[in-house]
């Protein structure tokens, strides 16, 4: 983000904390959750939430008495991820790995200390972890967290960390900071990451980065499918589907692997 020297409109400020408060947990808000989240004046948030309302950004839902993001967010979004220019380079060969293997397809950037979700394709045997396109996670766990803090300067990779409270999500999770820190090297070393049954039980998956022309990882790309399907010379054969498609997008970003 710019630094400028230029005061932020405060009221501007008050109302995307309003906007800030819906999540995909918490999408439908009452006026009092919302200034308890904000701190706001009652007064204040209720002459936001209508201004809001009125241009369209919020829609209030008498049966419920509460607030709920509008569609003209998602045209904002639409209009978003239409720029995005690794959505659209990696979108095709995506979709083409997702075809061939039948696997759930993901593409995620970071975004702050979190990770979200800008494109996915959904598995053909239901497996529904709850990946949806603007989705934001901690970036500590799973296979595209770790790929994308493992290539984060080591200070960086460490606050976060530091920051986070680590859930153990299933009985192989590891919850040990400095083991975590090691598996990061290794994943940067080797170019991916191979997650088995760490975040979902009975599902692995397989990472890798996506580079842009100057060579930065810019976002991460996997699969993840029942970990049975990657046992002995498959989990070879999907990795190497893994870093073929990272390649091409790599290259389709302008990145030249001299």
């Amino acid at each position: 983000m710019r630094q400028i020297k230029v005061s932020p409109v405060q009221s501007v400020e008050r109302a995307i904390q309003i906007l800030n408060c819906f999540s995909f947990e918490h999408y439908l808000l009452n006026i009092d959750t919302i200034v308890q989240k904000t701190g706001l004046a009652k007064t204040t948030a209720y002459r936001l939430l209508w201004t809001l309302e009125k241009n369209g950004l919020l829609e209030f839902d008498p049966k419920e008495n509460g607030f709920h993001l509008s569609y003209k967010m998602i045209e904002y979004g639409g209009i978003a991820l239409e720029k995005l220019d690794i959505r659209k380079e990696a979108e095709s060969l995506l979709e083409q790995l997702h075809q061939e293997t039948g696997f759930e397809v993901l593409l995620a950037i970071q975004n702050g200390e979190t990770l979200q979700y800008i494109l996915t394709f959904d598995s053909e045997d239901g497996f529904q972890p709850g990946s949806f396109v603007g989705k934001q996670r901690p970036l500590t766990h799973g296979a595209l967290g770790t790929i994308l803090m493992a290539y984060l300067p080591e200070k960086e990779a460490k606050a976060i960390l530091e920051k986070t409270t680590l859930e153990k999500r299933t009985p192989y999770t590891v919850t040990d900071k400095n083991k975590i820190l090691e598996r990061l090297i290794s994943a940067r070393k080797d170019g991916y990451y191979v997650d088995e049954e760490e975040t979902y039980y009975g599902i692995t998956a397989i990472s890798a980065p996506l580079r842009g022309r100057s060579g930065t990882v810019r976002a991460a790309m996997a699969i993840a499918g029942p970990s049975f399907q990657f046992q002995g010379e498959q989990i070879n054969y999907y990795l190497n589907k893994v870093l073929s498609t990272a390649a091409q997008i790599s290259q389709k970003l302008g990145y030249i692997n001299e």
